[in-house]
């Protein structure tokens, strides 16, 4: 028997509730039980089992109260480099508070970066935390990619302007006396 999720791995075991599949990285086990993520999602969404309690098994894209995995990192590059993108990638709608005039751009990208990590994890499904660490690094890189060409690309621009400006002067004949 393979897992529904995962059809090229062995399962472990059923749903208690759907009856489906799961190996060891679908398995959620509550009060001694074995849950498949999606039914663990409805019974938290539902009330019926606090999310917190739920300290086995995949807790990604359960909500803001599911626990985060210790070793995600504390400080994510791409919601920092990349913010509001960062977050629809990820279903973090808080980062378009960068748009928020003044305080967003110089606040949020901080916010992002520190609060990152749990907020990606509670607000997306992921296949494991190896898988989520890939992905973040991927982020980073395009991040750190592109902001190294936009600066490339604005020093280019303004020493374009810089040398228009002295052609110009030159050009005109003003002495800087």
């Amino acid at each position: 028997m393979y897992c529904y999720h995962h059809p090229d791995r062995d399962a472990i075991g059923a749903c208690v509730a759907c009856s489906q599949a799961v190996c060891p990285e679908c398995k959620v086990e509550y009060a001694g039980k074995v849950y498949c993520n999606p039914c663990i999602e409805k019974m938290a969404s539902g009330g019926s089992v606090p999310a917190t309690a739920v300290t086995t098994g995949n807790t990604s894209g359960m909500g803001s109260k599911a626990p985060v995995p210790p070793g995600l990192g504390d400080w994510n590059w791409g919601g920092f480099l990349l913010t509001w993108i960062w977050g629809i990638g990820h279903n973090v709608w808080w980062s378009f508070l960068v748009f928020v005039p003044y305080l967003g751009a110089m606040v949020m990208p901080w916010v992002l970066a520190f609060k990152g990590n749990e907020w990606a994890w509670q607000s997306r499904r992921w296949e494991s935390v190896e898988h989520f660490k890939r992905v973040q690094r991927s982020w980073m890189l395009w991040g750190l990619w592109i902001s190294i060409a936009v600066t490339l690309i604005v020093t280019v621009i303004l020493l374009f302007a810089a040398g228009l400006i002295v052609w110009a002067i030159q050009r005109s004949g003003v002495k800087w006396d």
